[in-house]
């Protein structure tokens, strides 16, 4: 049977599994576990006579059984609504520890419940929008316009020369941890000529030989990235000191702070690593 698209928290099938999002956070147990058995859930706000009167949406199904988010500003005031093991955890932060089959999971989630979030009103025509019953669709009646999910999409980079990698550090990282070049592909651009313009932006520096290597969703909020590994060709590091701070070539040994394996960033990286290794 096919699950529903949306379900009130009094009809959800008890055997289908939670997401729950206080905005970009995670509701996770003890084991930083971030799927919960409905069941279990629903016993427990029965139990505590705080059963959340909220609309659920359904995702996908993993190992059979449906699941279904909800992200609620209710929860905000944590810990009164859930038990005493569960705790709030953020989404980046717990990415290290989620397997693949779930990252898509709260990705997919994450991504549709902040579009309609954000898409109430029409941007066409400014009236009230209703959700479809079938599609990933706002609709609005007054003008007929349907806003359907945006995904941004982004290149991210890694420069080689030899066996050394040129690494760059933002301003919203932690001090010591560098990674890639990413940016958004700007509109009328090839995702050729967006790795070219956003390397010679970010650090001045000229680029050839880009091969594509892999893709991932990146939900912060809308994003996929498409990872390349190209060659350095000509120029000098060159940073503005606002977005980019630090930018510096070595070997992936001299930076002890980089992504793992995770994130895109840490893949290209071990994709990089690896063909040195066999040269």
């Amino acid at each position: 049977m096919q699950a529903e698209r949306f379900s009130s928290t009094l009809r959800l099938p008890a055997d289908s599994l939670l997401i729950l999002f206080v905005g970009n956070d995670l509701i996770t147990d003890a084991s930083a576990e971030p799927l919960h058995s409905a069941d279990k859930m629903l016993a427990f706000w029965q139990k505590e006579q705080n059963l959340p009167d909220i609309e659920w949406r359904y995702i996908a199904q993993r190992e059979g059984l449906p699941v279904y988010c909800a992200r609620s500003f209710d929860w905000q005031h944590w810990p009164d609504e859930f038990p005493e093991h569960f705790t709030r955890y953020g989404f980046r932060a717990l990415l290290p520890q989620l397997d693949q089959s779930d990252f898509e999971l709260i990705a997919s989630g994450s991504q549709l419940l902040t579009w309609e979030q954000d898409h109430n009103y029409c941007s066409r025509c400014g009236h009230k929008a209703r959700m479809h019953p079938i599609e990933n669709a706002m609709c609005c009646d007054a003008c007929g316009y349907r806003q359907y999910p945006r995904i941004n999409p982004c290149i991210i980079a890694l420069i080689t020369r030899g066996d050394e990698v040129l690494l760059a550090r933002n301003a919203s990282f932690k001090p010591g941890y560098f990674s890639c070049i990413a940016g958004f592909i700007e509109p009328g651009e090839s995702v050729e000529q967006g790795v070219q313009r956003e390397i010679f932006e970010e650090v001045g520096v000229t680029v050839k030989n880009i091969r594509y290597q892999s893709s991932q969703s990146w939900p912060f909020p809308h994003s996929l990235m498409l990872g390349f590994i190209c060659d350095y060709d000509s120029g000098e590091i060159k940073v503005d000191g606002e977005e980019i701070v630090e930018a510096r070539w070595g070997r992936l040994d001299d930076f002890p702070l980089k992504p793992g394996s995770f994130a895109i960033s840490g893949q290209l990286m071990q994709a990089f690593a690896d063909t040195i290794e066999t040269e």
